[in-house]
C-alpha cells in the first residue's frame, strides 16, 4: 500500500504544482508580447484535457472588434492596407491561423490564412474584406465578377481577365478602360468603331482592320495614308482615289488603269518624262506615246514603218523631211524630195491618167521604181 499511497500523494503535489506554478513546470515558448499578462493564467486559454479552443479567444478578442479596437475597448490605428476579414469567419475558427508560445515577435504565432475558413457566402463576396485593396481604375469600377474570377487566392497577379464579365454595357466601349492606349494617329482620332471591330481581346496585334468601315462613313484613302503617298509625278497629278489602283491588303502590286488619265486629257509624257529615250526620232516627235506604245509595257513597241513605206537606201531622210507636223505622223508630204511643188506632182500623174494622187503612199508602198509600175 505504501507505494500506491507515495505515488498518489506524488501526483497531487505535482498537480498543485502545475496549478500554481504552471509556467514553471509546463513551459512550451515564451508567450507574444501581447500575452504576456497571462504568463501564469493558462487555464485564460488551455482547458484541462482538451487543449486550446476559439472560445477562450473570443472572451477577450471580440470579433466585431479585430483589427479596430484591443481587447481594452481603445480603438487602434487606422491602416488602409489592412484587410478586415476576421468578421466573415466563424467564432471556433481562431486556432486555425493563430497559436502561441513562439516567441514575443506576434507575427510568429500567425499560421498561413487558408480561404477555405471563411463562409461560402464571404467566399463569393471578396469585396468584403478586401474593398480597401480595390484598384480604383475603370477596369475594377465596371467589373461585375467576383475577383476569384480572375485572381487566385495565393497572389493578385498574373490575372486572368476575361472581358466577358465586364458588364454588357460597357462591352463594347473599349476606350472607357483603354483611352491611353489609344494611339494618337489619323486612323484613330478618325474612326468611330469600337476597337473590338479590329482588335481581340488578347492582345493589340495583329489587328484585322477592315477598310469597309471607313469607305461607308465617306472617309477618303488620303485621309489616313497622306503619309504613305510617294511624291512622284504620277501620284502628284492623279486625282484618283487610292483604292481605284490599290487594294486595302498591300501597296503593290498596283492595278493602274491609263484610261483613267486619257479620259482627263494628261498626256504620257506628263508623268513619264524621266521614259523618254534621248534619241532623234523621241527629241523631235510631238506625237503622244501611245501612238507606238501600249500602256502594258515600252517594248516591243507597236509602230512598224514598213507597214506604210518602206525606208529603203534611197529614203534614209530624217523624220521631219516627210512629216512636216511632229505632233501627227499621220501627216506627210513627198514634196520635200519629190518634184517639190504640188503642181509638178499633178503634172506628172496626169500625163499618166491619175488623177486621185493625194495619198502618195497608196500607191508608192516603197522606193522601187519596178514595184511602182507593177503596182501601176
Amino acid at each position: 500500500m505504501k507505494p500506491l499511497y507515495t505515488f498518489i500523494v506524488s501526483l497531487i503535489i505535482l498537480a498543485a504544482l502545475a496549478i500554481k506554478f504552471p509556467d514553471v513546470l509546463l513551459d512550451p515558448g515564451a508567450l507574444m508580447k501581447g500575452h504576456h499578462a497571462l504568463k501564469r493564467e493558462c487555464l485564460s486559454c488551455h482547458t484541462p484535457f482538451r487543449g486550446v479552443t476559439s472560445v477562450q479567444c473570443i472572451t477577450c478578442h471580440k470579433e466585431g472588434s479585430i483589427g479596430i479596437k484591443n481587447v481594452a475597448g481603445a480603438s487602434l490605428p487606422k491602416d488602409s492596407s489592412k484587410v478586415l476579414f476576421h468578421k466573415g469567419l466563424s467564432a471556433n475558427s481562431c486556432i486555425e491561423c493563430h497559436t502561441d508560445h513562439k516567441g514575443e515577435a506576434a507575427s510568429k504565432a500567425i499560421k498561413t490564412f487558408k480561404h477555405a475558413s471563411l463562409s461560402i457566402s464571404i467566399k463569393k463576396n471578396c469585396v468584403a474584406c478586401h474593398n480597401n485593396q480595390k484598384p480604383a481604375d475603370n477596369l475594377h469600377r465596371y467589373a461585375v465578377g467576383n475577383c476569384i474570377e480572375c485572381h487566385t487566392i495565393k497572389e493578385w497577379k498574373p490575372a486572368t481577365f476575361d472581358h466577358k464579365r465586364l458588364a454588357t454595357s460597357i462591352q463594347k466601349s473599349c476606350i472607357t478602360c483603354h483611352k491611353t492606349d489609344q494611339p494618337n494617329d489619323w486612323l484613330h482620332s478618325e474612326t468611330t468603331a469600337s476597337c473590338a471591330d479590329c482588335h481581340s481581346t488578347n492582345r493589340w496585334k495583329p489587328a484585322t482592320f477592315d477598310h469597309k468601315k471607313l469607305a461607308a462613313s465617306g472617309k477618303q484613302c488620303i485621309s489616313c495614308h497622306k503619309a504613305d503617298q510617294p511624291n512622284d509625278k504620277l501620284h502628284r497629278v492623279v486625282t484618283a482615289a487610292c483604292a481605284e489602283c490599290h487594294n486595302t491588303t498591300k501597296w503593290k502590286p498596283a492595278t493602274f488603269d491609263h484610261k483613267k488619265f486619257a479620259a482627263s486629257g494628261k498626256q504620257c509624257i506628263s508623268c513619264h518624262k524621266a521614259d523618254q529615250p534621248s534619241d532623234n526620232l523621241h527629241r523631235t516627235s510631238e506625237a503622244s506615246c501611245a501612238t507606238c506604245h501600249s500602256t502594258s509595257r515600252w517594248k516591243p513597241a507597236t509602230f512598224n514603218h514598213d507597214r506604210y513605206f518602206r525606208l529603203d537606201r534611197d529614203h534614209q531622210a530624217s523624220c521631219k523631211t516627210c512629216h512636216t507636223n511632229p505632233g501627227n505622223y499621220k501627216q506627210y508630204t513627198c514634196y520635200g524630195c519629190h518634184e517639190h511643188t504640188p503642181s509638178n506632182i499633178a503634172s506628172e500623174h496626169r500625163e499618166e491618167g491619175i488623177y486621185n494622187y493625194q495619198n502618195c503612199i497608196r500607191c508608192h508602198r516603197n522606193g522601187s521604181r519596178e514595184r511602182e509600175r507593177e503596182d501601176d
